[in-house]
C-alpha cells in the first residue's frame, strides 16, 4: 500500500524525486522522467541499463548521472561500453580501463537511512 501510494504521487507530480532500489525499480514505468542518478554503482550492465532506462524514453531526450567510488573504477569500463554503444562520449581514459567481472565487484558500504531520524524534543 504504500509502495502504490508513494508511485501515485510520483506520478501525479505530486513528488518529484523518486528513490528506488533496484528490485523496486524494474517494471517501473514513468512517463516525462529526464533525469537519473545512479547513488550506488550499479553491480551489472543488465542492472544499469534498467535503472537508466526511466530516462528519455520514446524519443525524448534524458540524462543519467552515476556516482562512483576509487573502488568502482576499475568497473566503469562496463558501464562505459553500454554508453558508447548507445551513442554516447565516453572519455577515452575510460575506455583505455580493462574490463573486469561483476561478480567480483560487491563494494561494502553503509546502508542509507531512507526515513529522516527525528529526533525526539
Amino acid at each position: 500500500m504504500q509502495r502504490e501510494n508513494v508511485v501515485n504521487d510520483f506520478r501525479a507530480g505530486k513528488t518529484w524525486v523518486l528513490i528506488a532500489t533496484d528490485v523496486i525499480a524494474r517494471g517501473m514505468d514513468f512517463k516525462g522522467v529526464n533525469c537519473v542518478i545512479n547513488y550506488d554503482f550499479p553491480d551489472s550492465a543488465a542492472a544499469y541499463i534498467h535503472r537508466i532506462g526511466l530516462s528519455g524514453r520514446a524519443g525524448r531526450t534524458g540524462e543519467a548521472i552515476t556516482f562512483y567510488t576509487e573502488d568502482d573504477v576499475p568497473f566503469l569500463r562496463n558501464i562505459a561500453n553500454v554508453m558508447a554503444a548507445s551513442g554516447c562520449e565516453v572519455p577515452s581514459w575510460i575506455m583505455a580501463l580493462c574490463k573486469l567481472r561483476w561478480n567480483k565487484h560487491r563494494p561494502k558500504r553503509e546502508s542509507i537511512l531512507t526515513i529522516p531520524d527525528v529526533a525526539e524534543e
